[in-house]
């Protein structure tokens, strides 16, 4: 007697005759059912060219090719009754749920050798069918489904397309791998090219954040939407329909927010002029978007609808919207194709004024480094992604680092490279220039005190900003620079030096200085806040050394760029901050405990940090030793 049994087929448990009495699934095809389904899929495709000519003759801005829709059906129906080819589907989807090291979810293993075009050998599974689970067991195992079905859809663009219920298997016991959940019956899969994945990708982002204006160009690139079309027209419009989408809940829910959208309660009154503003969009949608649907996206929201309601039945607020959003944080923190890296720019530099620079905005940093961990800040009720939302319950900034600094964010990585790099400029340039003033007011002794009767005769305290010093700097740009280089000499004011070293700050840098600072308060606390800031940088020590480092030629070693010297630098800025650092309750320094935490950090996230400050540092001096070189020189 057959265990399962389905339109197209009926399934057998049997017994392998290899001494070991393996168990497997004997699909098999039942008789003349190719005749029907070319039968019925005659019929539909006649029906679909008569339908197309209607919607040709009366409604010609529509643009969806039904016909080329009912063909997509057709040649998933015929592939899925070759089960040779479901044999090659379903090993291949093993592979991938592998490769990408999806943990929870496996596909049966085929014995190709056993296989025909109307028969199916696989692995057995023990488990029940979703369709046979309680709610709350479908609720466990949704999160590892609903991971399997993303890696395939976005990861290879090659996904099982009819996961329903009876197609998911609970397992009664974990696989040796520790896999609980089986998929079965890859007769109907689909793929989707990169562009094309990319796209969504972007799609999801626009869509969880409710950015409509974007998402018009995401459906233009999808081939939903005409490029002539009407954005003025449409973006209302998606507001109305996908909204209440996004917002989870299925159809029920859906309904529940269009009626509130449309102010329809229990009056008759407001049921009947809620349905005809309801009835006047969706004729306005007909008539005055021409929208197409792609022959592969049919397929593919068949799939999504399908798992979403699997997801529904174990929790009725489930979104897939919302709940997949975690993933494509990841998928654009760690992938450095062009495409991810542009829409990973947008998230992170997207301005919310016009008036706002193009500077990376660090809480957007943030809160994709916690939603890439799952922790997901919203808005407007918890329905969509607030991309400028730090969640309370976030991840630490140790984890932080260490997800940054991992394979996981090799993207996020790429972009921020010259970013970090201005980052350390605009601050370096401020704390300079702020510690060099704070350095004159230090230095300077008091003016001596006015005599009775006689006033101030004693002069005042010399300006030492404005007193001319010999200052060593380095060869001039072009010239070849050895370790028997000679110093160049320069005289000039400390106010002079300063300028050429550190530029004044723009507005719009010193806007970005204060946004930084804001970030380190939160993590660092507020003593290494104000150090940024560039206030109590210098002490009297300090400053002292500064200067007599600066006079005696400090950036005049040919060799400035050298490891060790980096090294030396690194060491020195080390000690400031400690002592600027301030201390904690125990006594301790704050930037000690600040940088203890990077002893968390295993060896390979270490050397990878230590990597990238050496580069930076070596870009830091680099620049420093190309302003000074347009310094008029003595010797």
């Amino acid at each position: 007697e057959p265990v399962a049994a389905a339109s197209l087929a009926q399934v057998y448990l049997a017994t392998l005759n290899d001494g070991k009495d393996t168990r497997v699934a004997v699909k098999v095809q039942r008789p003349d059912v190719l005749n029907t389904v070319s039968k019925d899929l005659y019929v539909l495709r006649r029906a679909a060219e008569v339908f197309q000519g209607l919607v040709e003759r009366f409604a010609p801005q529509q643009r969806t090719n039904y016909v080329a829709l009912l063909n997509e059906w057709s040649i998933g129906f015929y592939t899925e009754l070759d089960f040779q080819n479901e044999a090659r589907n379903q090993q291949t989807l093993r592979q991938v749920l592998i490769d990408n090291n999806v943990s929870g979810v496996t596909v049966p293993r085929v014995f190709e050798d056993l296989c025909t075009r109307r028969i199916l050998v696989s692995e057995w599974m023990d488990g029940d069918k979703l369709s046979d689970c309680t709610n709350e067991q479908i609720k466990q195992i949704t999160p590892v489904a609903q991971e399997a079905f993303l890696v395939q859809l976005f990861e290879e663009g090659f996904f099982h397309a009819d996961p329903h219920p009876g197609n998911i298997l609970r397992l009664h016991e974990p696989t040796p791998e520790g896999h609980t959940v089986a998929l079965i019956d890859c007769g109907l899969m689909a793929s989707i090219d990169q562009t094309d994945r990319d796209n969504m990708i972007s799609a999801v982002i626009h869509l969880a954040n409710k950015d409509y204006a974007s998402l018009v160009d995401d459906f233009m690139k999808l081939s939903i939407l005409p490029e002539d079309s009407d954005r003025a027209a449409i973006i209302p419009l998606m507001d109305k329909a996908l909204s209440p989408y996004v917002k989870g809940g299925g159809a029920k829910k859906y309904e529940e927010e269009l009626k509130k959208m449309y102010g329809m309660d229990e009056t008759m009154s407001s049921q009947v002029g809620g349905f005809q503003a309801m009835t006047q969009d969706a004729l306005t949608v007909l008539n005055d978007v021409p929208f197409s649907i792609p022959p592969y996206f049919a397929i593919l929201g068949r799939a999504i609808v399908t798992l979403e309601g699997v997801a529904l039945t174990g929790d009725e607020n489930y979104g897939i919207i919302m709940e997949s959003y975690p993933f494509i944080a990841r998928k654009l923190l760690r992938e450095d194709r062009p495409e991810i890296q542009g829409a990973l720019q947008e998230v992170l530099y997207s301005k919310t004024d016009e008036n706002e620079g193009s500077a990376i905005k660090f809480t957007r940093l943030l809160a994709l480094l916690n939603n890439a961990a799952g922790s997901v800040g919203k808005q407007e009720g918890g329905a969509f992604v607030d991309l400028d939302a730090v969640p309370d319950d976030g991840i630490s900034f140790v984890d932080g680092l260490k997800y940054l600094l991992s394979d996981k964010a090799q993207s996020l990585r790429d972009l921020l490279e010259d970013e970090v790099d201005n980052i350390m400029d605009v601050l370096l340039r401020q704390m300079l220039r702020k510690g060099a003033t704070e350095a004159v007011v230090t230095l300077t002794p008091p003016r001596p005190p006015s005599i009775p009767f006689l006033g101030n005769i004693f002069p005042a305290s010399p300006k030492l900003d404005e007193i001319p010093l010999p200052i060593v700097l380095p060869p001039l740009s072009g010239e070849e620079v050895s370790s028997t280089s000679p110093p160049s000499l320069g005289v000039l004011t400390l106010k002079e030096f300063v300028d050429h070293l550190a530029p004044k700050l723009a507005r719009e840098e010193e806007i970005y200085a204060l946004e930084l600072s804001d970030a380190a308060g939160e993590f660092l606390g507020e003593d290494i806040a104000e150090f940024i800031k560039g206030d109590s940088v210098l002490s009297i020590k300090s400053a002292q050394l500064v200067l007599s480092a600066v006079q005696s030629g400090v950036f005049s070693q040919s060799e400035l760029l050298s490891n060790n010297n980096v090294q030396q630098i690194l060491t020195s800025v080390g000690s400031l901050l400690r002592q600027v650092g301030g201390t904690n309750n125990d006594g301790n320094s704050n930037m000690d405990d600040a940088l203890s935490l990077l002893d968390e950090l295993n060896e390979v996230e270490r050397a990878r940090l230590d990597t990238i400050t050496n580069e930076l540092v070596q870009r830091s001096i680099k620049r420093a030793t190309e302003r000074l070189s347009s310094i008029e020189r003595l010797i």
